[in-house]
């Protein structure tokens, strides 16, 4: 568990640096894979086909979120001055983009269940949980400093 929060804090302490986004979040990325192949314990074959799988998956999702995010981008949206007509399709919106998301997610979970026992598969999901919090919990950290 300490190598694990050694390898986040290294990750997350570069980004004090004056970074692009998207090397940002490539290191994020690349932690989040360290972290999900130790939470796992996959053995070398498992890893093998595992990591090529979880990366594709990251990458679609990051595609959606991006996607998203320049079409709506939530933290300017006003809607104070937005018309009912307009907040309806802010909410199909959102939907869509939820859906869009379960999907992948469905879909690459049975293509985990292919190459992973389905104990494994379940855990996949309680340590993106415990990434995201310990990297929120990181993030907490360096803006006190």
């Amino acid at each position: 568990m300490r190598t694990l929060l050694i390898v986040l804090g290294l990750f997350l302490g570069l980004q004090a640096t004056a970074q692009p986004r998207e090397k940002h979040g490539e290191k994020i990325k690349a932690a989040r894979i360290e972290f999900m192949k130790k939470k796992l314990a996959l053995t070398p074959e498992e890893e093998k086909a595992f990591i090529p799988l979880y990366t594709d998956m990251l990458n679609e999702m990051d595609s959606l979120r991006r996607n998203f995010k320049d079409d709506i981008d939530l933290k300017d949206v006003d809607l104070t001055f937005m018309t009912d007509k307009e907040c309806e399709k802010l909410i199909e919106s959102i939907q869509e983009f939820r859906s869009k998301e379960l999907e992948i997610t469905k879909r690459y979970t049975e293509e985990f269940k292919k190459v992973l026992p389905i104990k494994k598969v379940a855990m996949i999901y309680k340590a993106e949980f415990e990434f995201r919090r310990e990297l929120v919990e990181r993030l907490r950290e360096e803006r006190r400093k």
